[in-house]
């Protein structure tokens, strides 16, 4: 007794095209060659390739050989389809035999697993949807979306595309027109506050602590936010002056035309590292012309900026800047050999608020531009005889490194001891340009001099006094 036929898995097998290959295999039970379909890359074929199939019950399937190999890549999709027919005929005078009833009974289990496969793939109601409607569909209208009906019990038609574009253009200008109209109130109240404290004026901050003491006039008596931790600004809140301590971070809102004229003022007011962050995608561009960016700092105590959204962007405009910049330190000696110039190296920085150290010019680089007051000096160990020592501070511009301030003095002579070469003045930083400076030293003597060993005896100063 032959083997119950069974249905397993899909009637249908894909390969890719090598150029080479011709004959593609298949497993799946068929009744005749012409129940293979056969498709290239999605479209059917019915020429160029046979079908052989195998012989006996025990090996179903067969195999496709194609008289020209498909190109490489070719997909290549073989496929069971049968159509709606019966394989025998049974008379009124004779008993049917049994091996026709079984072929027949095969063919008629293998058409209902085809079909079975087929529902898979196709839309269904979820089972606790069953019994609340059909899927029957409404008349065709060229454009239209299908949607459920206001019962939720079928479909029907819906807009079409100039329809739900429309939607969202309306709703695009719904959403602006209320974020306008929260600006306005933002205003209203805005002025409402200023009106009320119209008499309101200096701002004091007493710190007996650490013995501190901030007063400032803001002109536009604006409201004071104490913002000690990391703030997120609201719309409500523009106009207002903000006041940054601990390291704190501003984040702005993003930009939009809703923003549009929105201000904060912002001040440093403990003197920690504090910053202004502008939102994902959003850049703050700083009026006297640094370079733009993402986060703009406010490293010194007493460093105020106003920040202006135009519906844009968002634009810094510096109020005060002031303070050290930065300030390295030497603490370990240093061989200056003998004459020629030699730029000064520095292993320890001791507060870098800018992050401007540059290891590689052994200076300070990428500096905003505006007026700085530089003070270097280079602590040289006395020998035995007196020597001339020349300190340069150079400036870093297109052509180059070039002498921006200069001083010379005699380094006496004695023993254990050591005196320090001092160079100070105003040095201008461009913009974009001429933005890094360094220090060189050179020495008379003919024999190899020493930078002398100690915790604060060479030192480069930078204090940015004015943009």
């Amino acid at each position: 007794m032959g083997a119950v036929f069974k249905v397993d898995g899909g009637a249908g097998v894909g390969f890719a095209g090598d150029g080479e290959r011709t004959v593609f295999p298949f497993q799946f039970a068929v009744f005749g060659s012409d129940d293979v379909a056969v498709r290239v890359d999605g479209k059917p074929v019915t020429t160029g390739f046979h079908v052989a199939l195998n012989d006996g019950e025990e090996a179903p399937g067969g195999a496709v050989i194609f008289e020209v190999a498909p190109w490489v890549g070719a997909a290549i999709s073989i496929r069971r389809y049968l159509r709606l027919r019966r394989l025998s005929a049974y008379g009124s005078s004779a008993s049917p035999r049994g091996d026709a009833v079984d072929r027949d009974l095969d063919y008629l289990t293998a058409a209902l697993g085809d079909v079975d496969q087929a529902m898979v793939g196709s839309l269904r109601l979820d089972p606790a949807d069953q019994d609340k409607g059909d899927l029957a569909l409404p008349r065709m209208v060229p454009g239209r979306a299908l949607v459920w009906n206001d019962q939720g019990d079928g479909l029907a038609n819906g807009p079409d595309a100039g329809e739900i574009a429309s939607a969202w253009q309306h709703g695009a200008m719904a959403q602006d027109a209320a974020s306008r109209a929260e600006a306005a109130g933002t205003r209203a109240e805005t002025a409402l506050a200023g009106f009320q404290k119209q008499m309101a004026g200096a701002a004091f901050d007493l710190d007996l602590r650490a013995q501190n003491v901030t007063l400032w006039q803001d002109e536009r008596r604006m409201p004071v936010i104490d913002a000690p931790g990391d703030r997120i600004m609201d719309i409500r809140e523009t106009g207002a002056l903000v006041r940054l301590s601990n390291g704190g971070r501003l984040s702005l809102p993003g930009v939009s035309a809703a923003r549009n004229g929105v201000r904060y003022r912002v001040v440093n007011g403990d003197g920690t590292m504090v910053d202004i962050s502008a939102a994902s995608g959003d850049q703050i561009v700083p009026l006297d012309g640094a370079a733009v960016r993402s986060v703009y700092a406010l490293p010194i105590r007493g460093d105020c900026v106003d920040l202006i959204c135009d519906g844009g962007r968002w634009f810094a405009a510096p109020i005060a800047q002031n303070g050290p910049v930065v300030k390295l330190l030497r603490t370990g000696s240093q061989d200056i050999p003998a004459g020629g110039y030699f730029i000064v190296e520095w292993d320890q920085v001791a507060e870098d608020s800018h992050g401007l150290y540059d290891a590689a010019l052994h200076g300070i680089g990428s500096l905003p531009p505006g007026f700085y007051h530089v003070d270097a000096g280079v602590n040289f160990a006395i020998g035995d005889t007196a020597v001339a020592v020349s300190a340069y501070v150079e400036r870093q511009g297109a052509a180059g490194w070039s002498t921006h301030l200069q001083a010379s003095d005699i380094v006496g002579s004695g023993s254990n001891a050591t005196q320090s070469v001092r160079v100070s003045g105003i040095a201008r930083i461009g913009i974009g340009t001429d933005n890094a400076l360094r220090l060189r030293v050179r020495h008379s003597d003919s024999v190899t001099r020493q930078i002398a060993a100690g915790s604060v005896m060479s030192w480069f100063h930078l204090c940015r006094v004015g943009g």
